[in-house]
């Protein structure tokens, strides 16, 4: 089953092109990771998929809906972790999962505490008191909350 179709799709910011005739196919189970430089275009690409701007030309479809016309069909498909995830700082990371899964029909917020045991995070700590690197695994143990068909990681590694 393809997940993911993309057609020529380009993203221009002015005279600035962010991303140019991007054409690529992701089916069910495969794992598809983009690699480039700084401003070739990852980060356009996903927030392209997401919904969150519109392409300049092309088509990109998620489970057969087109991303720009479906957005609440292709938002109820997929998770996202944004390469900037901003989390309250006050919170503690326990708050934080509780009202991550809250936001998204197909979350579950006990698949979120199990990952967040796997990954060694201490749920009670303050988001304000988390190294990066723990932050960054918070974000993933929300993500990974969710029951879709698609996950979209932007930068999970920073």
């Amino acid at each position: 089953m393809t997940l993911l179709i993309t057609n020529n799709l380009t993203k221009a910011y002015g005279p600035v092109v962010g991303l140019r005739d991007c054409t690529l196919e992701a089916g069910a189970g495969e794992v598809l990771g983009l690699l480039g430089p700084n401003g070739a275009g990852k980060s356009t690409l996903l927030r392209i998929l997401v919904g969150l701007i519109r392409p300049t030309s092309g088509r990109a479809q998620i489970m057969g809906h087109d991303v720009t016309l479906n957005t609440t069909d292709v938002r109820k498909a997929l998770a996202y972790l944004p390469g900037d995830a901003r989390m309250p700082q006050s919170f503690s990371g326990k708050e934080v999962l509780r009202i991550w899964a809250g936001l998204h029909p197909a979350a579950c917020h006990e698949r979120s505490l199990s990952v967040a045991d796997r990954l060694d995070l201490d749920l009670a700590r303050r988001v304000g008191l988390m190294s990066t690197g723990m932050r960054q695994k918070l974000a993933l143990a929300a993500v990974f909350a969710v029951d879709a068909p698609l996950i979209i990681l932007d930068e999970p590694t920073a």
